[in-house]
Formats: structure tokens, sequence, C-alpha cells
């Protein structure tokens, strides 16, 4: 449940942050894209993945991967993937907390998908968040 919050914080974070910006703001979505849709009415878009995490017992860490695609019959589409990519990792670090529950550390990942359908651009933002405490209730 902890990190299906955090998922839905950096979505709605996102949402709120993009929309007080000049520029479009996309539909940002959790795991993958509908497979019933043509290309140019998903893109451009901001998809939230869980990755990967691990943790002890004093405190647990997970890798979110924010997926971007846009599309673009000429290299627009790069330049406009990188911009959207570019707004989202400054956002973030400037807040650092989501919901006072929710850390942001301070290194993060940046690729460019090298092979790509033609008129489809597609990047990854990998981010790194501490997840809160859980505190043992039963004492044996």
């Amino acid at each position: 449940m902890t990190i299906t919050l955090l998922i839905l914080a950096i979505q709605k974070f996102l949402q709120k942050e993009l929309a007080d910006d000049t520029q479009p703001v996309p539909p940002v979505q959790l795991g993958y894209l509908p497979t019933n849709t043509s290309v140019n009415s998903v893109y451009p878009v901001i998809m939230i993945r869980p990755a990967e995490g691990e943790g002890d017992s004093g405190h647990g860490q997970i890798q979110i991967k924010l997926q971007f695609g846009t599309s673009s019959e000429d290299d627009t589409g790069l330049i406009v993937l990188i911009n959207l990519m570019e707004r989202v990792r400054i956002l973030l670090l400037r807040q650092r907390v989501l919901e006072q529950k929710f850390s942001l550390d301070a290194s993060w990942t940046w690729k460019l998908d090298e092979e790509h359908p033609s008129a489809v651009w597609r990047g990854e933002l990998t981010t790194t968040w501490a997840l809160p405490q859980i505190r043992q209730e039963v004492v044996l």
C-alpha cells in the first residue's frame, strides 16, 4: 500500500505542478499506455512505474521510473521530450518531499531509448525514494 500511495502522490504532484507551467500538461499515467489507442492520441505522456526496492528494519527505499513519450515526424519530438524530462526532474528536485512522507534521494539517472519507432521519442528518468519506516507493533 505504501508504494501505491507514493506513485499516486507523484502523479498528483506532477499534474498540479505541470498545470502551473506555461507548457501543455501531458497525461500522467500509472503503469503502461493503453493498448488500443492511436499514437497521436497518447503523446506526449508521462508514465509512473515502480521498479525495484530494498530495505531493512531501519528504512526502505524504492526506485520509481518515470517514462516519457512524445511524437513528432521530425526532430522536434526529441526537443519536446528532453524539455519535458528536464521540467519534471527540476520540479521533483525542488520539492524533494511529497505529502510529508516520501523523500526523494538527490541521485537520479536519465536516458533516452536508443531505438525508437518512427515519429515516437521515448526517455526515462529513474528516481529513488525513501519509504516511511514501519514500526513493529507486536513485542515478543
